[in-house]
């Protein structure tokens, strides 16, 4: 009898476990029955939970609405939650390129003044996702694809000599800058 005094304790604090991740399990399952309702019903809510955002900026994103799915990851980029912070800047990132690539592929290079701010806002995007995880190899290869389309050309302060003067007038480029633009051969 004795023995079976101390067992009991120990049998209430597993019951009481038990319940408290059941009553856990069934709030998350009404969450995501109420989640997936919505979207079936493109009844879209507006939660404040990262997640679900993410989860509406990328389902935005499939859906082609791209203004819509940039608008729902700024409003995610400042998350607590590094992932998604780092996440939505990398998905914002990728949406101003493509953008930026399908201008260019359309139009050619009279879309080229239209696509030099989209490419600029994609790379400020990937430079905040490698701010947040500087060894994420995809953001760093894609940062590298927009630098190459659009270097970061900084004036230096100083004042021009005669040999850049000269230059100037032979009508060679800054440095730095494509003198084509597109994917240069022999990328990693």
């Amino acid at each position: 009898m004795a023995r079976r005094l101390n067992i009991m304790p120990l049998m209430m604090v597993v019951l009481i476990a038990s319940v408290i991740t059941l009553v856990m399990s069934a709030r998350g399952l009404y969450l995501a029955n109420r989640y997936n309702d919505n979207l079936n019903s493109n009844r879209l809510h507006n939660s404040t939970q990262h997640e679900a955002v993410f989860a509406d900026a990328y389902l935005w994103k499939q859906k082609a609405n791209d203004q819509k799915s940039l608008a729902l990851y700024a409003s995610i980029t400042n998350s607590k939650d590094a992932s998604i912070a780092q996440s939505a800047h990398y998905n914002s990132a990728n949406i101003y390129l493509k953008q930026a690539l399908s201008l260019l592929d359309e139009h050619g290079l009279e879309a080229w003044d239209k696509a030099m701010p989209l490419l600029s806002l994609a790379k400020e995007s990937y430079r905040d996702a490698l701010r947040l995880k500087p060894d994420w190899m995809d953001a760093k290869y894609n940062y590298e694809l927009v630098l190459r389309l659009a270097p970061i050309i900084e004036s230096q302060g100083r004042k021009a000599s005669k040999e850049d003067e000269e230059e100037k007038d032979m009508g060679v480029p800054p440095d730095g800058w494509p003198s084509i633009p597109g994917f240069p051969r022999g990328m990693p």
